[in-house]
């Protein structure tokens, strides 16, 4: 951040960090990142990456946690939103909150914005 003086920057983000990317990165940092954005999902489950971002005090965010629509139906994802009386959408977006993974899902329209909001009245059995 040549261009930054220390007092201006207050945040910064990284985005697709593997761990080893990290590792090349740090020695440089007068910043440490306070979120990595990568995608997380039940279907790509990193739990060694998500360990190691969260013992440097860094959030992981997930892009991509209900996969554009991919895997609604899928039979796992359908028989927990029929036990939890739950759209697909919303089990998705469950399994990141219960890790601790900020969630982003992205809509323009009203009901799905109010339907992601439904994953924080619930708790799945893990």
């Amino acid at each position: 951040f040549p261009r930054f003086g220390l007092a201006q920057v207050r945040s910064i983000a990284v985005s697709n960090y593997t761990i080893e990317d990290y590792q090349e990165l740090e020695p440089h940092l007068k910043v440490v990142p306070a979120v990595n954005q990568i995608e997380v999902n039940p279907f790509l489950y990193r739990p060694k990456t998500l360990s190691f971002f969260a013992s440097k005090g860094i959030v992981t965010q997930s892009y991509r946690a209900l996969r554009q629509g991919k895997g609604m139906d899928d039979a796992t994802v359908q028989a927990m939103a029929s036990k939890y009386n739950k759209t697909p959408s919303q089990v998705l977006g469950r399994w990141c909150v219960q890790r601790g993974i900020v969630l982003v899902a992205k809509t323009v329209r009203k009901e799905r914005m109010v339907e992601n909001l439904g994953v924080f009245d619930f708790a799945m059995d893990e």
